[in-house]
């Protein structure tokens, strides 16, 4: 099977699988628990650290324009690059020309948007991990109506 039709046909059976959990569907329910105790409280994506932060800020300041709060490492030392040396070394020995594999965890915090304190570090400690493109995104979601 092609790598991009298996990708699409995972999608859609996580996205039924979690609808399914949302509905609560028991046997989809009890898996989804047992999933969560044993990864914890971690969420994986699939993106860039660019893509990551740019969405989670994005969606998150559109959200609840009653209450606005954006979701964004407080500082730039909650987001951290972790070289997984064995695996790369692994890609090496089975590939041509592999690419670097890390894994990139962030820690996100809840801030409210008018916090004159804790936004403007926030999005200082992120600015390094932003292209420019969206990091004026980030900040025409945080400035509704003035973009």
């Amino acid at each position: 099977m092609d790598g991009d039709i298996f990708d699409m046909r995972t999608d859609v059976a996580l996205n039924a699988f979690l609808a399914a959990v949302e509905q609560g569907d028991p046997e989809c329910a009890r898996a989804w628990e047992e999933w969560s105790t044993r990864e914890g409280r971690e969420t994986y994506a699939y993106l860039t650290k660019d893509e990551l932060l740019t969405e989670f800020a994005v969606t998150s300041a559109r959200a609840n324009p009653a209450r606005p709060t954006v979701l964004l490492p407080s500082c730039a030392d909650d987001i951290v690059v972790r070289q997984r040396h064995y695996y790369n070394r692994y890609l090496t020995k089975r590939l041509a020309n592999p690419l670097p594999d890390a894994k990139q965890l962030v820690l996100f915090r809840n801030i409210p948007v008018p916090d004159s304190r804790i936004l403007p570090e926030a999005l200082a400690g992120v600015r390094e991990s932003l292209s420019k493109h969206d990091l004026a995104r980030v900040y025409v979601a945080l400035t509704p109506g003035r973009g």
